[in-house]
């Protein structure tokens, strides 16, 4: 399957980059994968700040003609290309795909954060083969968020699905039933919110990696096992379960679609 995944929304602090991060830790440590993780929020990037990096060239510096072999810097087992705070004007940000491309062969997967800026939106939608849409479960983010599908509709880059992420209060918030109705896009994981992430940001560790066994880190475990083709933990068993798909959550039944596609593509 395709490799370069963005996690996209039109809004900020719905939690792109905590769930591209986590995303990127648990392929590498639970699923043995390799990859290169990109802070595209070109503007306001906070990868860097999140794993306390200390770089010399940058996301930027590649976009004004670095090499992007130089910008790669490593962190809990995942080649990460942070970008820079204090962005100056000269890069160009639609050079993006086009350097990335160059890469594709070296890694199982690409995973690009975005910044909920329109116009900078763009060039990361055009770079991804696919992408998440990232939105917590309340009316207003969702309808926000999806303003970012209709920018991949326009680039005709294919919408796999939506994150759901810190759900709080169920009773007064969507589920994933009408999250789908309202959308028309598959559901493929809702993250409860957890105190611990911001332990977890404060100790500049994802929480897949701090807490493997929190509640975040399963969902995004299993989400991740979705997109390599692997079971979920522990024992898989879902897919022989999926003609019953009434006995489980729709998130699960759509990641197990998810997983079966890849079967078919490596055949």
């Amino acid at each position: 399957m395709s490799n370069v995944i963005a996690f996209v929304s039109i809004k900020g602090g719905v939690g792109k980059t905590t769930l591209a991060l986590e995303t990127a830790a648990s392929l590498v440590n639970e699923y043995g994968k390799k990859v290169l993780l990109i802070d595209a929020n070109f503007s306001a990037p906070n990868i860097g700040l999140y794993l306390d990096l200390t770089t010399e060239e940058t996301l930027h510096d590649v976009l004004s003609g670095v090499g992007l072999n130089l910008a790669i810097y490593e962190a809990h087992g995942i080649d990460v290309v942070p970008a820079n705070l204090d962005h100056f004007d000269k890069a160009d940000i639609f050079k993006l795909k086009k350097i990335i491309s160059k890469f594709k062969a070296r890694y199982d997967f690409i995973i690009l954060d975005s910044s909920p800026n329109h116009e900078e939106l763009k060039p990361v939608i055009a770079a991804a083969d696919r992408i998440f849409i990232v939105t917590s479960p309340d009316h207003v983010t969702l309808l926000t968020s999806l303003k970012a599908a209709q920018v991949a509709k326009r680039q005709k880059t294919p919408i796999e699905g939506i994150l759901v992420n810190r759900i709080r209060s169920p009773r007064h918030e969507y589920d994933i039933s009408q999250i789908e109705k309202i959308s028309k896009i598959p559901v493929f994981a809702k993250i409860p919110d957890h105190k611990n992430i911001a332990r977890a940001i404060h100790q500049k560790t994802p929480i897949s990696v701090l807490e493997p066994k929190n509640k975040v880190s399963k969902e995004i475990s299993n989400f991740a096992s979705a997109l390599c083709g692997k079971p979920e933990k522990p024992s898989g068993i879902f897919k022989n379960f999926l003609p019953f798909k009434n006995l489980f959550g729709k998130e699960i039944v759509n990641r197990e679609l998810m997983r079966q596609d890849f079967y078919r593509s490596q055949l």
